[in-house]
């Protein structure tokens, strides 16, 4: 059941049994910039960490142990070019904890959003630096995953110049200079009084007494300025942009990144899907079986399809030696497809795991979550057949898929000299 709690906000509420959890998702949206994400990432650690009434870390974890343990987190992402600040909160629901529950989680969500560690417009300094200083490590981290670096220099290949794609949810160490107790501030006013909110409560609960609740947030009328789609659309170039990078690695990382205009919920999304899962998708896969099994030319292959940027991501660790052999096989494998080289059985196989693992995805809380926010965001209804367009995918809609894509960028990191 939807309700419009003030302009630009909205509650969902989605009855069910399923959980014995109680859920709520509060979701902040606006464009991403190539200025906003660290600030925004930088924001969301310093409100689950610290508020006026608990303004420690410490405080804020007695008093969700209070509340039987109920969780409060917040992290960052994107949907396309929109970029998200998400609040997400788990607890017993009241018919277990025989107890007002409910109430007092929103009540700790209101201190949590609306009444931060903040005085005379700044945020608290030392905590400030804290929490700087720990996204600047958590940052440095996710680089020193070289897996992780590969495909992010891959990105920076693939994307336009001008392409906020280029930049990171999570932000950069280099931002983070520009940020002040003072500067987040504005952060925060812009995005608790400007941002697209929608609000989800999943579980066992009363729709009506959840909206009652709910509204006692001290959310406010706003015109968010969204974009009309939040896809991101690039046009195919016609060269391939390659880089490559030594670095003391024991394993080589070769990423390729190929233009597939095919968006989320298009008449040929389900035969992308099932293109990708044979492609790279799945352990069915052309890259699983033929380049890392068959000719042991990588440890891992796989492929990832991006289904708000049109891009197909191919990940893999090689030995330096292979990187022409590997190269090479890699594109033979999307030739195949495109030849129509791939038996109904496998094709089936693939269309099954695609179907189960739609459908096992609705046994995790956060994936339903996940999945209203995004027809949220993208102002699409519910999708109830799955399946039976994944089943109608032929194999012609296969090879016209893997015919539209083209490759468009390529990263080694070697460690070879």
């Amino acid at each position: 059941m939807d309700y419009r709690l003030a302009k630009g906000v909205d509650l969902h509420v989605i009855p069910t049994k399923q959980f014995k959890m109680t859920h709520i998702l509060i979701d902040f949206a606006t464009p991403q910039t190539t200025t906003n994400a660290t600030a925004r990432n930088l924001l969301a650690n310093l409100l689950e960490t610290s508020t006026h009434l608990y303004p420690t870390q410490t405080a804020l974890a007695r008093q969700m142990a209070k509340l039987y343990g109920a969780f409060v987190s917040i992290i960052v992402g994107r949907v396309g070019r929109l970029h998200t600040v998400r609040l997400r909160s788990s607890f017993i629901n009241d018919h277990l904890a025989e107890r007002e529950l409910f109430s007092q989680v929103v009540e700790l969500i209101n201190q949590v959003l609306f009444h931060p560690l903040v005085d005379d417009g700044e945020f608290d300094s030392p905590t400030f630096r804290l929490q700087s200083n720990n996204l600047a490590s958590t940052i440095k981290s996710l680089y020193d995953d070289k897996q992780f670096y590969a495909n992010q220099k891959l990105l920076k290949l693939y994307y336009s110049d001008d392409s906020v794609m280029k930049n990171p949810s999570f932000g950069s160490i280099e931002d983070l200079e520009y940020c002040s107790p003072a500067s987040l501030f504005e952060t925060y006013q812009k995005m608790i009084n400007q941002d697209k909110v929608d609000i989800f409560v999943l579980g066992n609960v009363d729709p009506e007494k959840v909206s009652s609740i709910i509204r006692q947030l001290p959310f406010t009328d706003r015109e968010p300025e969204l974009p009309d789609t939040p896809f991101y659309f690039q046009k195919v170039h016609a060269d391939v942009v390659s880089d490559q990078e030594r670095q003391n690695v024991s394993q080589a990382k070769l990423d390729l990144g190929y233009h597939l205009p095919i968006y989320y919920r298009d008449p040929l999304y389900p035969a992308a899907l099932v293109f990708n899962g044979l492609f790279g998708g799945t352990p069915y896969s052309k890259l699983f079986t033929n380049v890392r099994e068959k000719a042991s030319l990588a440890y891992y292959a796989s492929s990832r399809l991006a289904p708000f940027s049109g891009l197909v991501n191919v990940q893999t660790g090689i030995q330096s030696a292979d990187y022409e052999t590997a190269l090479k096989m890699i594109q033979q494998q999307a030739v195949e497809i495109q030849e129509g080289q791939f038996t109904p059985e496998l094709m089936r196989e693939v269309q099954d795991a695609l179907i189960n693992q739609h459908y096992a995805g609705f046994d995790i809380a956060n994936n339903v979550l996940e999945h209203h926010l995004v027809n949220q965001l993208l102002s699409l209804p519910e999708q109830t057949d799955f399946a039976e367009q994944v089943n109608q995918v032929t194999k012609d809609d296969v090879m016209k898929v893997a015919a539209m894509m083209k490759l468009q960028a390529s990263y080694l990191l070697s460690g070879e000299k």
